[in-house]
């Protein structure tokens, strides 16, 4: 540089220069193939570029314990692949505590295999972490479900099941509109521990259509743990197909194609697992064979409490409002000194005060539960019924039932620990 010449003069001049990076003899980038060929790496001083992760395959995936994964991945940034370093994150379904279980660097190309060995059981899921560069920022892939079985005859989707196993607890988990590809079934089951109750599913378990594929893909890898202990009713949902996936997948313990209701014990209760898709199930009205098998179970002896499960509410504040479908099912238990209805529909959670048949509060009325929290997405509550007394949008959930032989309590547990809850305690009628 010549004497006295600033030396903004001096990188005026280099801007009309072609200036290239310079890399050490052993780390010279190799373009990537294909579309992406040709395009430019990022200089020195520049804002650095979104990274891409592509061919990640965030699916849900069942394998045997123990199974040796392979995925290939490919990383770039700007159009332009060269190599970066990569971890692969794992954590058990519902929690958020991420552990690193490896790493590697990709190729030239952006190109690598990642590998794995899955654990012995559970629900897990894996996450891509890619590390950030001077020219490139940091990028973590969506999250990828892997669920660790044992195939046994009752427990592939689509198989027969065994039959029900005697029902003594009294913990009772409820919730419904669960099986959302994507959503947060993962959230609430791990609210629910199968070794200290059972659960009681509201409807519409597997989006979106109910087919087989839907409970494989969508509702078995998050509450399929729960399958031996749990007493579903079909929502509408399950009907976009039929229902067969639904009874292919429950088997005939939960009634059939043809007579889709059943009545089961649990603890002291008798609890009646009805089926409020009145068209698909024959009538709901006086004289259907829905009503009447319901009229010739509640003229047998019957214990002190008893309760009623059906998808659709007979009384709601949110956007579906009221169902008046039911109402000759309603009456009957009614008449007959029902205690609880659980149902969901509303994607949101609502309580009721005992209401009799016209809607009225009454000591001998019933108790309604909606409990639409287990893992589709929330809607909004844009009314406020008659009747109701609590209502929560702000989270999915679980409701718990403690069931005694003459009383019972409740509590809503919600996925997000600053959201709204609910408990109470009641004597049965």
């Amino acid at each position: 540089m010549s004497r006295g010449r600033p030396m903004s003069a001096f990188l005026s001049m280099s801007a009309g220069c072609l200036l290239l990076p310079i890399f050490p003899a052993h780390a010279s980038p190799t373009p990537s193939r294909g579309p992406l060929a040709g395009a430019a790496l990022p200089t020195s001083g520049e804002v650095p570029r979104p990274t891409h992760i592509r061919g990640w395959n965030n699916n849900t995936r069942r394998v045997t314990p123990r199974a040796e994964v392979r995925d290939r991945i490919r990383i770039t940034s700007g159009g332009y692949a060269t190599r970066r370093t990569v971890a692969l994150l794992r954590a058990r379904s519902g929690s958020t505590q991420w552990t690193r279980i490896w790493r590697g660097r990709t190729n030239a190309a952006g190109r690598l295999t990642l590998r794995f060995t899955t654990p012995d059981e559970g629900n897990w899921k894996y996450r891509v972490r890619v590390r950030a560069t001077r020219t490139a920022a940091a990028k973590t892939s969506k999250s990828r479900r892997i669920v660790v079985w044992t195939p046994q005859p009752s427990t592939v989707p689509g198989a027969p099941n065994d039959p029900a196993p005697p029902v003594s607890t009294s913990l009772v988990y409820v919730t419904g509109d669960i099986g959302q590809c994507g959503g947060e079934a993962d959230n609430t089951a791990a609210l629910i521990d199968p070794r200290t109750g059972v659960l009681v599913a509201t409807g519409d378990l597997a989006y979106p259509n109910g087919t087989s594929a839907d409970f494989a893909n969508c509702y078995d890898p998050s509450y399929g743990p729960f399958k031996h202990v749990t007493f579903p009713v079909p929502g509408n949902h399950e009907y976009n197909s039929g229902g067969a996936g639904y009874f292919a997948y429950f088997g005939d313990r939960v009634g059939t194609l043809e007579q889709p209701w059943y009545v089961v014990e649990i603890a002291q209760w008798r609890v009646f697992m009805l089926n409020s898709n009145c068209a698909q199930a024959g009538g709901c009205d006086v004289g259907s064979a829905q009503y009447t098998w319901l009229a010739t179970q509640l003229s047998l002896p019957q214990p002190r409490c008893t309760a009623a499960v059906w998808h659709h509410p007979r009384w709601s504040s949110g956007v579906h409002g009221p169902d008046a479908s039911v109402t000759a099912l309603y009456e009957l238990l009614v008449t007959h000194g029902t205690d609880l209805l659980l149902t969901g529909h509303e994607h949101n959670y609502e309580r009721f005060a005992r209401l009799d048949s016209a809607g009225a509060p009454s000591s001998s009325g019933i108790r309604e539960f909606v409990v639409g929290t287990g893992g589709q997405a929330l809607r909004e509550i844009p009314g406020n019924a008659p009747g109701s007394e609590v209502r929560l949008s702000d989270s999915h959930g679980v409701l718990l039932l403690t069931l005694g032989a003459t009383d019972f309590a409740w509590r809503f547990a919600p996925t997000e620990p600053s959201a709204g809850t609910d408990s109470g305690f009641e004597q049965c009628s």
